[in-house]
């Protein structure tokens, strides 16, 4: 998955790729030392050694600079699936993103959430809410009952919903760590239907 920059001149160059990587870098940074709101393009410019000019030209303006972290947090979300083994049983498959997904939220937090807090719900919901569907969208296709497309769909963007608002709570120290990682697997199996509950109720 390749993460989607908003510059106003998007270059594929290694050159272009090695500034993106520092800027991204010292956006982390900055988000680990200071509040999110305190941080200008200036400031990621000069901690980054490129100027001005070229943080908005390669990623964009400050919001979208911003967003970027939660662009790298679901690229490094998908490497993350991507190395474990797809689970035998396509619930806890689906289970399993969640999961990983909680981890790498919980790997390196004070960016996550700083971030999540500074952008807000909305900006959230536009931009993130698809990365995760799109990694949960093959394993729900999966289960037995979710063959049909426009049902997996359904289910995804239902998980993606209740998924997001545990990450919110969480951002904003609403919930505990271990809260979040409980909620957010209880919402995704309650979503998921399991054809052996089905079986159970006939």
């Amino acid at each position: 998955m390749s993460t989607s920059y908003g510059g106003a001149r998007p270059s594929s160059s290694p050159a272009s790729a090695q500034r993106r990587q520092r800027i991204a870098d010292a956006t982390l940074a900055l988000l680990r030392e200071r509040d999110a709101a305190k941080i200008t393009v200036a400031d990621i410019a000069e901690a980054a050694d490129v100027s001005v000019a070229t943080v908005y030209n390669l990623v964009g303006p400050r919001e979208r600079v911003l967003s970027a972290v939660l662009d790298g947090y679901v690229e490094r979300l998908d490497a993350a699936l991507g190395a474990r083994p797809l689970h035998n049983d396509p619930v806890e498959a689906v289970v399993d993103v969640v999961r990983v997904a909680v981890t790498q939220s919980l790997h390196d937090p004070v960016p996550l959430r700083a971030v999540l807090r500074e952008l807000g719900p909305l900006e959230f919901a536009e931009h993130r809410g698809p990365g995760l569907e799109q990694l949960l969208l093959p394993r729900l296709r999966n289960v037995v009952l979710l063959h049909d497309d426009s049902a997996a769909r359904t289910v995804a963007q239902l998980i993606v919903y209740g998924f997001r608002g545990v990450l919110l709570s969480w951002a904003h120290l609403l919930i505990s760590d271990a809260t979040f990682r409980r909620d957010a697997e209880l919402i995704t199996r309650s979503l998921v239907p399991n054809d052996r509950d089905t079986e159970e109720t006939l």
